[in-house]
């Protein structure tokens, strides 16, 4: 062992004192003297690599400042867990923590036995417990270059993970690491004054930049001055459409380049699946990426990617700078900043992504505001004069614009035509299709003397004209001067419910047809009512009798028909009553459907 230790330090050229200190007290204390010192190393969250050496019989885990491993995280309790020593094994307790305590991904309750390798999530902080530091070989220490130990830290080796990492680099001459993408951000331990002069100077050129091709340029032309080493930059982002990656800005040291670059999947992908900042030195030797033809072909050297992570988890794209000149590769350093300048470019681009949304959006409310005014301007704005009767209507859309239609015709010898209709669905498609049925009504109530055969050839007219999997209900009255009567069509639409002096009763019956739309070619009847002084027809859609309820109920025909107003009401009472007694029963529940109402009644 001290054979090895000599070796080692042999080895060790241009190390300050701090980090020799430290390393030559990890190895006396864990290889050399043989005395039981487990660790808790940080994995994810936090300061990954960081160690906590477990040399008292409990140790508590928390957010408080007296515990003696401290997680700065809101979401974690003040004393969260404990880990009590027995013998040479640990066990760990949660202590009613409110978010939990997983080993292994299983939750803790009561105590869990810890083992070598056991990794304990804490909210979004991960430590793996290690019964020892590695054993550090004398050919590993020959590999290790200058930067390598700067990333050695009091406490703990912070990037070396497993045995298998030290054959890695024993194999090769390349320093190969990763960083966490997700917490990078937020590191200024590494070269602070550097990072802080990029990022405000990326800020600085993001604060007028709105659009994403944009974002896209200033980052490249952002990195390229940092890194002046850099030969080729690639900015991908992915395609909601095709799930696929795609460069959608390029930029070489000469200026902004075609985005038909080709690029490294292998890299690329590597990058997303870890959700880490990449770096190889040397291309060349690095392992990992021998295979990859695509880097072979564009003679990349040295190469550093990192995902572009959304705010709701999950990467949406990826930046790499690549370089051919081995003399001044990319080093750990430059891999700290440029993760760091990837977090405030992917930022950067998510808004203005979202400010794309937002004037989209905007756009669309515009133009469902002109289409509000249209659909208006296809209903009726007044009510109509007929001798002997009197007329009330609502209508209200569930959307900006609906599907619901209603309409008073007035037909060359002076009979008027009352219409109710309703296009299935809902939004803007019900809407042109009400729009193109409010003209064939009208045409065919004019062409067809009998209501019955203007239903029908208004049917014919929809079916040569395919609705595109919808239907229509429709439902016709005819009023005729000097004539003491309701002459009815129906195609499927809800049944009027007719009020005499002494009765409420729906109007339904073998006359009311299949909707409009659904069937083969179908010939619709009429159905003629006498009706007396004081009767009154109520017409309406699907959103009144449908209105739902918190329990879930319909409101429903039954209680449509007990919704008769007391007394001598007229149109305008039959109207308000039927809409006060549907929104009392749907309660704080939003409007789900359109809604329009028409009363007629006959005052004689």
């Amino acid at each position: 062992m001290w054979l090895r230790l000599c070796r080692f330090c042999v080895n060790l050229r241009n190390v300050d004192a701090d980090h020799f200190q430290f390393f030559l007290r990890a190895v006396l204390s864990s290889q050399i003297s043989g005395d039981f010192v487990p660790y808790l190393r940080v994995v994810q969250g936090g300061r990954p690599g960081e160690l906590h050496d477990l040399t008292d019989e409990r140790i508590v885990l928390g957010r408080h400042p007296s515990c003696e491993v401290v997680l700065d995280n809101a979401a974690i309790s003040r004393q969260h867990a404990r880990l009590i020593r027995q013998g040479q094994k640990f066990i760990l307790e949660d202590l009613g923590s409110r978010n939990g305590t997983f080993v292994n991904g299983k939750a803790v309750s009561g105590s869990s036995p810890i083992s070598n390798r056991d990794r304990i999530r804490i909210c979004d902080i991960v430590l793996e417990y290690l019964d020892d530091l590695p054993v550090i070989d004398a050919t590993v220490a020959e590999g290790l270059r200058y930067h390598d130990l700067q990333r050695l830290e009091p406490g703990g080796l912070a990037t070396i993970e497993h045995e298998s990492d030290f054959q890695d680099l024993e194999s090769s001459s390349s320093i190969i690491t990763s960083l966490n993408a997700s917490t990078i951000g937020n590191r200024f331990d590494v070269r602070p004054e550097v990072k802080l002069r990029a990022i405000v100077e990326m800020t600085s050129q993001f604060s007028g930049a709105v659009d994403v091709k944009e974002v896209m340029n200033k980052t490249l032309e952002c990195l390229f001055r940092i890194f002046p080493q850099s030969q080729m930059g690639l900015l991908l982002l992915r395609n909601p459409k095709s799930d696929q990656l795609e460069v959608r800005a390029a930029r070489s040291r000469h200026g902004e380049e075609s985005t038909n670059q080709k690029t490294s999947s292998t890299i690329i992908r590597r990058a997303l699946e870890t959700d880490a900042a990449i770096l190889s030195e040397d291309m060349g030797d690095d392992t990992r990426f021998r295979d990859s033809e695509s880097a072979s072909q564009l003679e990349i050297r040295s190469l550093m990617c990192s995902p572009l992570s959304g705010g709701e988890g999950g990467s949406f794209g990826a930046i790499q700078l690549t370089s051919k000149d081995l003399k001044n590769p990319f080093n750990q350093d430059d891999l700290d900043l440029f993760a760091s300048v990837a977090a405030q470019a992917a930022l950067a681009i998510e808004n203005a992504h979202l400010n794309a949304e937002v004037i989209s959006r905007r756009e669309m409310e515009r133009d469902l505001e002109v289409a509000t005014q249209i659909q208006l301007g296809f209903l009726p704005n007044r009510k109509p004069s007929f001798l002997g009767f009197e007329f009330s209507h609502f209508y209200q859309a569930a959307q900006q614009v609906g599907g619901d239609y209603f309409d008073y015709v007035r037909l060359p010898d002076g009979r008027l035509a009352i219409v109710v209709g309703d296009v299935s669905g809902k939004g803007v498609p019900a809407a042109l299709l009400m729009a193109r049925l409010c003209s064939a009504v009208r045409y065919h109530l004019v062409a067809q003397k009998d209501v019955g055969q203007a239903m029908t050839e208004l049917n014919r007219e929809l079916l040569s004209n395919s609705l595109g999997f919808r239907f229509i209900t429709l439902v016709m009255v005819i009023l005729e001067p000097g004539k003491k009567s309701f002459v009815i069509a129906n195609a499927g639409h809800l049944p009027p419910l007719m009020f005499t002096k002494d009765s409420s009763q729906y109007v339904e019956g073998s006359f009311s047809g299949l909707p409009l739309g659904v069937g083969g070619d179908c010939d619709y009847e009429a159905k003629t009512i006498d009706i007396s002084p004081g009767t009154s027809l109520l017409l309406y859609t699907d959103g009144i009798t449908e209105t739902e309820n918190d329990e879930g109920d319909l409101f429903g025909r039954e209680r449509l028909l007990k919704s008769r107003p007391n007394g001598n009401f007229s149109t305008e009472d039959l109207v308000n009553q039927t809409l006060q007694q549907t929104i009392e029963f749907g309660g704080d529940q939003p409007q789900r459907d359109d809604r329009c109402v028409v009363a007629i009644k006959y005052v004689g």
